[in-house]
């Protein structure tokens, strides 16, 4: 995988397969949340060096979200299980949550919800 394997398409499906800002990608690897829109945006080229970074990259998270991974619950659960909606970070404390309702932006932590409903107002 080369530099014209990297697409800008390909730079946005993994920050969106992981959920991941261009502000945190960038950080990954080693350049701004500018650089990175302006690449999925086509106004400035792929480069080499770029794209060696990004094939590692890719390949590390994708290495990574092949193993199993493991699941804290406060209920118990089968040996196998199946989960159909997209994991996202809480808005305040940043932890990984499925959550109940697709609206939902915060967990159910006391403290989230109140820094939250202060900082919306």
């Amino acid at each position: 995988m080369g530099r014209k394997a990297v697409t800008s398409t390909r730079i946005k499906q993994l920050r969106d397969a992981q959920g991941w800002s261009a502000y945190e990608l960038g950080c990954k690897l080693g350049c701004t949340r500018s650089y990175i829109k302006s690449l999925e945006g086509g106004s400035l080229p792929i480069t080499h060096r770029f794209a060696m970074r990004f094939v590692a990259l890719e390949r590390v998270t994708y290495a990574q979200a092949a193993r199993h991974k493991q699941i804290r619950t406060i209920h118990p659960l089968p040996k196998q299980i199946t989960i159909l909606a997209r994991p996202r970070k809480c808005a305040i404390c940043r932890a990984w949550f499925i959550f109940p309702n697709a609206s939902d932006r915060v967990c159910a932590d006391r403290e989230c919800r109140r820094a939250y409903r202060t900082r919306i107002k």
